[in-house]
C-alpha cells in the first residue's frame, strides 16, 4: 500500500499566520513558483527589501526558519555539485500545508522531497539560478517576463497531424523602449549525450515550421538558448549543432551562466 504524502503540523506547532511577517507570503510564493530554492537564491530574489546583502541574508534565513517551524516549508540538506563549491546546501520546498496556503490543492500522491534524485535537484536549482539572474537583470528600463514549466510548454500539430508538446525549461520575453526579444531557455547540466540535445533542437525546428508560435508573436520565433555549466560543454554542444547541416544554426545559442546578463542586455548574438 502506498502511503500518501500529506504531512500535517503537530497540534503543538504554531499555525501559519499567527506570527506572519509581510515577507513570509513573498517567500512562500517564490518557493511555490520555483519548487526548490536555496537560501542564497531566495536572498537574491528579495535583496531589494533590505539595506544590504548581509542584512538580506540574515533576515531571510530568520524568516525561513520561522516558516520551517510553522511547518509550511521543509528543508533538504543535500550536497549538490556546482552549488557553493559542491558543499552542503539547504534547499527549501513547500510542505502540503504550504501548498494549501498558497492556494494549490495538494496532489493525492506526492513524492517526498528527499526522494528526488540529486540530478533532478541540480537541474531544478539551475533553473532557479537562471531565474534569479533574470530577476537581477531587471534594470535600465528592461521588462523581463519569465514563464516556467508547465506554463511555458507549447502544444502544436506536427506534419503528420499528431499533437506534440515542446517542453522548454523557461520562456522569456525581454522588452525595452526599442525592442522585444523572445527566448526559449534550456538549462543543461552536461549530464546528457549531445545526441539528445540535437533531438531537442530538431523539435524546436519542427515547432518553428508549424508556425504556431509566430501566430502570437507578430511572426517572430523565439531564439533558443542552451545554458551550460562550463566552457567545455559549450564547445561540445556548438560542435554538435554545427555537425547538423540542415539544422538552422542561427536559431540556437549556447552560453554559460556568466554570459546570460550580456545576452539579456544586448540581445541574441548574430554568431556563436
Amino acid at each position: 500500500m502506498t502511503r500518501r504524502y500529506s504531512p500535517e503540523p503537530p497540534s503543538e506547532l504554531p499555525t501559519y499566520g499567527a506570527q506572519a511577517h509581510p515577507i513570509h507570503d513573498t517567500l512562500l510564493a517564490l518557493i511555490q513558483e520555483h519548487r526548490f530554492a536555496t537560501t542564497k537564491q531566495l536572498v537574491r530574489f528579495t535583496r531589494h527589501e533590505y539595506s544590504s546583502t548581509r542584512s538580506a541574508t540574515r533576515q531571510t534565513l530568520r524568516h525561513l526558519q520561522q516558516l520551517h517551524r510553522q511547518y509550511v516549508i521543509t528543508s533538504l540538506e543535500r550536497r549538490v555539485g556546482g552549488w557553493q563549491g559542491g558543499s552542503q546546501v539547504t534547499i527549501w520546498t513547500l510542505t502540503t500545508t504550504g501548498l494549501r496556503h498558497v492556494g494549490l490543492a495538494a496532489p493525492g500522491r506526492r513524492r517526498r522531497p528527499h526522494h528526488h534524485s540529486t540530478t533532478f535537484l541540480e537541474h531544478q536549482l539551475a533553473v532557479t539560478e537562471t531565474r534569479a539572474a533574470l530577476h537581477e537583470a531587471r534594470q535600465g528600463g528592461l521588462e523581463i517576463e519569465v514563464s516556467g514549466e508547465p506554463e511555458c510548454w507549447r502544444r502544436y500539430l506536427a506534419a503528420a497531424g499528431t499533437t506534440l508538446t515542446l517542453k522548454p525549461d523557461l520562456a522569456v520575453t525581454v522588452t525595452s523602449n526599442d525592442y522585444v526579444d523572445r527566448y526559449f531557455f534550456e538549462i543543461d547540466r552536461a549530464t546528457e549525450n549531445p545526441a539528445r540535445v540535437i533531438r531537442k533542437c530538431w523539435q524546436y525546428e519542427q515547432y518553428r515550421r508549424s508556425g504556431t508560435e509566430q501566430q502570437h508573436t507578430d511572426g517572430v520565433y523565439p531564439f533558443v538558448v542552451w545554458i551550460v555549466p562550463h566552457a567545455p560543454r559549450k564547445r561540445q554542444l556548438l560542435s554538435a549543432i554545427a555537425s547538423e547541416p540542415k539544422l538552422p544554426r542561427e536559431l540556437f545559442a549556447v552560453i554559460t551562466p556568466s554570459e546570460l546578463t550580456a545576452l539579456i542586455r544586448d540581445g541574441p548574438p548574430t554568431t556563436n
